[in-house]
């Protein structure tokens, strides 16, 4: 994934009212385990602004998961 494509992954976590250091984690995670773009956007996509709690719990689920 390239800088362009790591700056719009962050702009999506951002719309989701997501602090800096757990976007700058997922980034460092994307590029660890070289995950695509397409593949990165289509998770984020499918994750709804809720609670923060929730969502919270869904990122973290999804960290463990991957």
């Amino acid at each position: 994934m390239n800088q362009f494509e790591l700056n719009r992954i962050a702009s999506k976590l951002r719309k989701l009212d997501l602090d800096d250091a757990f976007v700058e984690a997922y980034l460092e995670k994307l590029r660890r385990n070289n995950e695509s773009f397409a593949t990165a956007s289509k998770l984020i996509d499918r994750w709804e602004k809720k609670s923060s709690g929730q969502f919270m719990l869904q990122a973290l689920t999804c960290g463990v998961i991957a």
